[in-house]
């Protein structure tokens, strides 16, 4: 308390001089609205309140409105929705040789154009387009189906729209998502019935894996055709081959060159060995009978004739003959080019053959399959709509609209 509320002697000041000492306290405090200024500001804003209908009719139509209405199509008119889903992958259906890149022979025959991750694209752009619609449509009568009259208005195909319309429909009803990461593709079909739901996941899965198949059947068919063609110009090649083979050995009198060649090579061993034996014979003969005796002679002349022989052979396999030796090196070159241009020629066609059966293999069964992860199975209960998860959410969202609401009528009017 200031020293002027009291009196120099410790006695209390007298009522007004106190109750000015208190005012003068009171101005040098900061303003602070008293209970009857807030209790008036409350009644101000009860009054303006009441004063302005404009309030409770936003809080009908923002909140109450939709809220009710949330409440009662998901709670009362909503139709149960029953979803079938299936995990799967592409997967090649033959070794990952056959899709890495054009064979030795240059033909394609062991290549699929499309790779897994494009073909994983295509499906799922398929899947959601017109032609499976089209497609489904041939097979089910998903019209029919969605747009009987035990679905509600809100959840219900129209028959007669296009199919436009039915296309937007149709991709409400069916999704598909695929993992970045693993190329694993998820595939969600509901539907107004279990065995409805089951039988459009299986004709999707059916026509799909079939579209796939069709994608790449054009390539494989041409590779067959290409392979084909260069097998039969790799065998008329060792035709031809076989042929020129055949004529030099008739123009130069020979089977083979260098088979004659070995065979002279032999026939001189085998002389030498006879002439051998018979030199022994002779060795042993002049130690018991003469010179002049029969046996003596016959075999002195048995060996002039060996060494005549044998010294014409090598005559003619040495090519002390100028021009024997000439046509000999001369026929002996040109087989060997022929033969070893026949020996390419027959391991090319080899490779080509090779190609060939494996373009035919791809002709005849499907490059690609789906390797299912999760099969389709019918759905025992329905899982759409999640009625109490709506109707939370249309509240939350009357809410905030609402409160939107609030703020642009206050703005208006101040």
């Amino acid at each position: 308390m200031n020293m002027e509320a009291r009196k120099a002697g410790g006695q209390p000041i007298a009522a007004p001089q106190n109750q000015k000492a208190i005012a003068k306290v009171l101005q040098r405090l900061p303003n602070v609205p008293s209970f009857r200024d807030r209790k008036k500001g409350v009644t101000s804003y009860q009054s303006h309140v009441k004063s302005d209908p404009w309030i409770l009719i936003l809080f009908a139509l923002c909140f109450v409105v939709p809220t009710l209405a949330g409440a009662l199509y998901y709670g009362l008119i909503a139709s149960d929705r029953y979803v079938t889903e299936v995990k799967f992958a592409i997967r090649p259906s033959i070794g990952t040789a056959d899709k890495a890149a054009p064979d030795a022979v240059g033909t394609n025959a062991g290549v699929v154009n499309s790779t897994v991750a494009q073909d994983t694209l295509i499906t799922q752009e398929y899947i959601l387009s017109r032609p499976m619609l089209e497609q489904i449509e041939a097979q089910l009568p998903i019209r029919e189906w969605f747009g009987r009259d035990s679905v509600d208005f809100a959840s219900r195909l129209n028959p007669e729209k296009p199919i436009e319309k039915a296309l937007r429909y149709w991709k409400r009803r069916v999704s598909i998502d695929v993992e970045s990461a693993s190329g694993i593709m998820g595939l969600t079909v509901d539907a107004f019935d279990p065995d409805e739901s089951l039988a459009i996941t299986q004709a999707i899965l059916n026509d799909a894996e079939q579209m796939l198949g069709n994608l790449s059947l054009r390539a494989r068919e041409d590779a067959l055709v290409e392979s084909t063609r260069e097998l039969k110009i790799a065998e008329d090649r060792v035709s031809k081959l076989d042929l020129a083979q055949t004529d030099l050995r008739n123009r130069e009198g020979l089977l083979d060159a260098q088979k004659s060649n070995e065979a002279n090579l032999k026939l001189v061993s085998e002389l030498r060995g006879s002439r051998i034996n018979l030199a022994v014979q002779l060795s042993i003969g002049q130690r018991d009978l003469g010179p002049e005796s029969r046996r003596i002679i016959d075999i002195k002349q048995q060996i002039r004739d060996l060494d005549d022989n044998i010294a014409r052979i090598e005559r003619q396999a040495t090519g002390q003959d100028p021009n024997q030796k000439r046509q000999l090196a001369s026929a002996l070159t040109r087989f060997e080019a022929l033969d070893h241009e026949r020996k390419s020629a027959v391991k090319y066609a080899e490779e080509v053959r090779k190609a060939f059966d494996r373009a035919r293999i791809l002709v005849a069964r499907q490059p690609q399959f789906f390797n299912m992860i999760t099969a389709p199975i019918k759905a025992d209960s329905a899982t759409e709509p999640r009625r109490l998860l709506m109707i939370s959410l249309i509240a939350a969202g009357s809410a905030v609209l609402f409160a939107a609401a609030m703020f642009a009528r206050k703005t208006m009017v101040s």
